[in-house]
């Protein structure tokens, strides 16, 4: 296939492209983490021990999402292909194929989690107390009951991303935000009949949004005049098709199981200094995931952009809207990281009052604030690199930095030199550095521009 020569867009134009994308995406994964943040903020009103158990339930949670990351990274980069030269019939066949093996592995990873939930707690956590166990074992076999209906939210959001389509994820969220609120206002501290149910009720409440969120995001496809997915098409296996979700897919999946692993073994170490270590790591990490925002918004921009121009044979423009959307995420997020570095108290403060949660947190939220830059131009580029379909040079880097900077840091500055939470966290900046530097070598070099896919 010839990359060159090829029509440039005026940079003016890619810029407003990036713009029109990233918004409704930012706003996407503001309502996005406000779920989470709203599950922090109402169950720390419980006490520091529900606290732990909503995080460390959540970490047992995440692996499972694991998968479904890596079928989403593979549907969007072959549809934003596929839209990008004009083969729309092609990128519903993507579409389809998405649905058809997440259906499978959703259903397994229901299953393993809903069966072990408390022996994996109990595996990977046995130095947390007993009560914070069994309270996020609830959590965990609750919040999973929803996991099909959860990958119908996550992937076909991820399908409608590649298509160009940043707006109706969008609402979706929004409405899952809004379902997930009022849910844990009435199953966590109960209203009327409806009894008080804690860290159960802010699982319930996830659950029933996520489900939500789940049907109508499947209805909203079967609507998509461009990917033109109807219930009467075929589902069977494509093998072709599955195999190509599978080679962008499973580097990605490996990337992400890297990052989950690591990050629970993270926990590891962070959980074992102590509930008030783990409950004040949770709230600096609530409090630095507002920044997470704009970063996930602006990749998702690159994922697009950088893949749709790709699939119209325009190499210098994708590289271009890669660069654009980098510049802007530095911006907004290195703002971000003066906001945390200034005034960390006021933003700790809305998920605990406790005093020694509170002093620990505020001195974490200070380290990761300067490491908002490095942050910004990993998660942008990294998205770019996905779009292309250069998974393998990001699973690499993220092999490198999770598991041997963060966690070896972590284990050496915690445990060791006896730094307790803020060695630990040393260590996620010093990772984050690194990756942000070896992410935009590899976007510099240009290789990806030539991945077929």
């Amino acid at each position: 296939m010839a990359l060159e020569p090829e029509l440039r867009r005026e940079r003016g134009d890619l810029r407003r492209q990036v713009l029109l994308l990233a918004w409704p995406a930012i706003v996407e994964n503001l309502l996005h983490t406000m779920v989470g943040i709203v599950d922090t903020a109402m169950v720390g009103r419980l006490g520091a021990s529900s606290l732990a158990a909503v995080g460390l339930g959540n970490q047992i949670f995440n692996i499972g999402l694991t998968v479904f990351a890596a079928l989403a990274t593979g549907s969007t980069a072959l549809v934003a292909r596929h839209i990008g030269a004009a083969e729309e019939e092609k990128a519903g066949d993507v579409a389809r194929q998405s649905l058809t093996l997440g259906v499978f592995v959703a259903g397994s990873v229901l299953l393993i989690l809903q069966l072990g939930a408390k022996n994996l707690l109990g595996l990977l956590f046995r130095r947390s107390e007993l009560v914070v166990l069994e309270l996020g074992a609830s959590y965990v076999r609750i919040v999973s009951s929803a996991l099909i209906f959860n990958y119908f939210l996550i992937v076909i959001n991820a399908i409608l991303r590649g298509a160009g389509d940043t707006k109706t994820p969008m609402r979706i969220t929004a409405l899952v935000n809004v379902i997930n609120i009022i849910g844990n206002v009435i199953f966590i501290y109960g209203v009327g009949f409806i009894p008080a149910l804690g860290v159960a009720g802010a699982a319930l409440g996830t659950a029933i949004a996520q489900a939500s969120g789940g049907i109508l995001a499947f209805i909203v496809l079967l609507k998509n005049e461009i990917l033109r997915v109807r219930l009467a098409d075929s589902f069977c296996p494509d093998l072709t098709i599955i195999r190509r979700i599978a080679k962008i897919g499973v580097p990605a999946g490996i990337e992400q199981g890297i990052m989950r692993v690591g990050q629970l073994f993270y926990t590891m170490v962070v959980s074992s200094l102590g509930t008030v270590a783990y409950a004040a790591h949770q709230v600096a990490l609530n409090a630095e995931s507002l920044s997470f925002m704009p970063g996930a918004g602006f990749a998702v921009a690159a994922t697009t952009l950088v893949g749709q121009n790709l699939g119209a044979q325009r190499p210098g423009d994708a590289e271009e809207s890669g660069i654009i959307t980098r510049n802007l995420a530095l911006l907004v997020m290195s703002t971000m990281g003066v906001i945390f570095f200034v005034m960390p108290q006021t933003l700790v403060a809305i998920f605990s009052r406790d005093p020694e949660v509170m002093v620990l947190a505020v001195v974490c939220l200070r380290l990761v604030a300067l490491a908002q830059p490095a942050l910004a131009v990993w998660m942008v580029l990294a998205g770019g690199l996905r779009g292309a379909g250069d998974t393998k040079a990001i699973m690499k880097i993220v092999a490198v930095g999770f598991l041997t900077v963060r966690l070896g840091l972590a284990y050496a500055l915690a445990i060791y030199f006896d730094y307790g939470l803020i060695g630990a966290w040393i260590a996620m900046v010093s990772d984050l550095f690194l990756r942000g530097f070896l992410i935009q070598r590899r976007f510099s070099q240009g290789n990806w521009k030539t991945i077929r896919i």
